[in-house]
């Protein structure tokens, strides 16, 4: 839906009305969310009052809208520009709603929107607990290993195991992973409540042992969770290309909020919403493989990060260890019995703070840095160190990698060396593109992480972090690894074209120098 308004500013635009208007603006962009376009133009002169638009502006943002206002000069090129901006607007929603393979149009869910900001006592919440058991409670929590075999992984649960309570103290001492809560391990005697866990029985490993097992063999894993019940707000607060979010809390024994605000992730689309327990889950399979190699390749450029201090004199460590490090946020996958129907829920943390996009899957990156760069310094933060590092020290460049390694291996083992020079432009902005081009070098040209959209924070010790989500990967169509031909990304995965678009806009900054990145050339891709 596109909408476009014409005014002449006040006193056309009556006071009164405005109130009325902009409700009515709030109702639309409730219901159509990402899909509605908002173009509101003045056609006066820039001192007339246009205070009705541009509530109808904010109005319409406030709920993931397209809108804008425009104070045109009062001339065709003007106007034209902003005609041509709205027209772009609706040639993105198109797309978006297009299946890229059949070139039909894929049906929306439809769901109520609440406002940016809204408090969390406003609205409706759907609680899963053991009080509701039967009715609406969690079953079970899910993790992704691609490191396990590329699964899903059941995470501990901490509920008592005799009658699913939330506060269970009592852990099994041999495995840690069955848990009893007080009146179920006094009821039992003591250590009792145990003993048919840790029992054999026809020779065969005790349930005790089996979760031993798998905890050492990587299929059970051990997480700290603020409980196992959750509520899930009604209302939806964000939209992107391809999944709506809403809020999330833990609950305590209570049914009090506990721990920190988190999100559901679901898709936009009703054939990927709906469906069996399993189409379900296969819809979270890609963000989950997604995540986690990109979160894979984050730890491995923290610690080439660190390593890079070693080429170092000893006056520039501290600077060098409060450059920004990265990280991407955990997903899990809720599974849910909602009146013994099974469902499930994809859920992470909340990113707190000045929710930015660093680049995209469609290659744009150096104009969005150049802003970035000014925002911060704008700030006071990031800014140039303008004292030059110095030159690497002799010798400290690493030996070439051996050319008979594991044809099987993803990733580049080789230690990050800086090149050799002098650095005296390490703008904190410049790390999410060369983590990007650092993703690119060391899975051997194989797979990109881009799309890399967040927060940015400055702790109180210096340290600086980009905590991420929803990366996308690209993964180059024409390789012989077997492991990585298993892999798929989703349908935002642009392969070969979506690394060629991000070196066609990235720029090698002292931040690629100082991981020791290549120049790649985008006819080399």
């Amino acid at each position: 839906l596109s909408l476009l308004f014409f005014s002449d500013g006040s006193p056309s635009d009556p006071a009164r009305d405005k109130p009325l208007i902009v409700e009515k603006v709030g109702k639309l962009a409730s219901k159509f969310g990402r899909r509605l376009s908002i173009s509101c133009i003045g056609m006066a002169e820039e001192s007339e009052d246009f205070s009705c638009l541009n509530a109808m502006v904010t109005e319409a943002k406030q709920f993931g809208s397209q809108a804008l206002f425009g104070k045109p000069s009062l001339d065709a090129d003007s106007l034209s520009n902003i005609i041509t901006s709205l027209a772009s607007s609706l040639t993105t929603s198109r797309t978006e709603m297009t299946e890229l393979r059949t070139g039909k149009t894929k049906l929306l869910r439809m769901v109520e929107r609440e406002k940016l900001n809204t408090q969390d006592h406003i609205g409706d919440w759907k609680e899963y607990t053991t009080s509701h058991a039967g009715t609406h409670y969690v079953r079970r929590i899910w993790s992704w290993s691609w490191n396990q075999g590329n699964r899903f992984i059941p995470i501990v649960d901490t509920r008592c195991a005799f009658c699913w309570a939330e506060e269970a103290p009592h852990a099994c001492p041999g495995c840690k992973a069955y848990f009893l809560c007080a009146s179920c391990y006094s009821n039992n005697g003591q250590n009792n409540g145990f003993v048919e866990h840790r029992s054999r029985y026809n020779n065969h490993q005790s349930e005790c042992e089996g979760k031993l097992a798998k905890i050492r063999m990587g299929s059970l894993r051990q997480k700290e969770l603020p409980s196992f019940a959750i509520a899930v707000k009604e209302q939806f607060f964000g939209e992107g290309a391809e999944r709506i979010v809403r809020k999330v809390r833990f609950l305590d024994s209570s049914r009090e909020y506990i721990g920190p605000v988190y999100v559901a992730k679901e898709s936009r689309f009703v054939a990927s919403h709906g469906g069996s327990y399993d189409e379900q889950m296969e819809y979270h399979r890609s963000f989950m493989i997604t995540q986690d190699i990109a979160r894979d390749f984050a730890k491995k450029f923290n610690v080439a990060m660190s390593q890079v201090t070693s080429h170092f004199g000893e006056e520039s460590h501290g600077y060098l260890s409060k450059l920004p490090r990265i990280e991407f946020i955990e997903p899990m996958v809720v599974e849910l019995n909602e009146n013994n129907v099974e469902k499930n829920v994809l859920v992470e943390k909340f990113l707190e703070g000045n929710y930015k996009k660093f680049n995209s899957n469609m290659g744009y990156v150096e104009d969005e840095v150049e802003k970035l760069v000014g925002r911060m310094n704008d700030l006071g933060l990031g800014q140039r160190f303008d004292n030059d590092l110095g030159a690497i020290e002799e010798g400290s460049e690493d030996d070439e990698e051996s050319e008979d390694e594991e044809h099987e291996e993803i990733f580049d083992s080789k230690e990050a060396a800086p090149h050799q020079g002098t650095y005296s432009d390490l703008q904190d902005a410049y790390f999410p593109q060369a983590f990007s081009h650092y993703t690119y070098e060391k899975s051997k040209s194989q797979l990109m992480v881009v799309d890399l959209q967040g927060v940015f924070t400055i702790n109180n010790d210096g340290t600086k972090l980009y905590e991420l989500t929803d990366p996308v990967v690209h993964k180059r169509r024409t390789n012989r690894n077997r492991a990585m031909k298993k892999m798929s990304f989703g349908r935002t995965d642009r392969g070969e074209k979506g690394m060629m678009a991000f070196f066609e806009t990235h720029k090698c900054t002292d931040a690629c120098k100082l991981l020791g990145l290549t120049e790649v050339k985008v006819e080399h891709v």
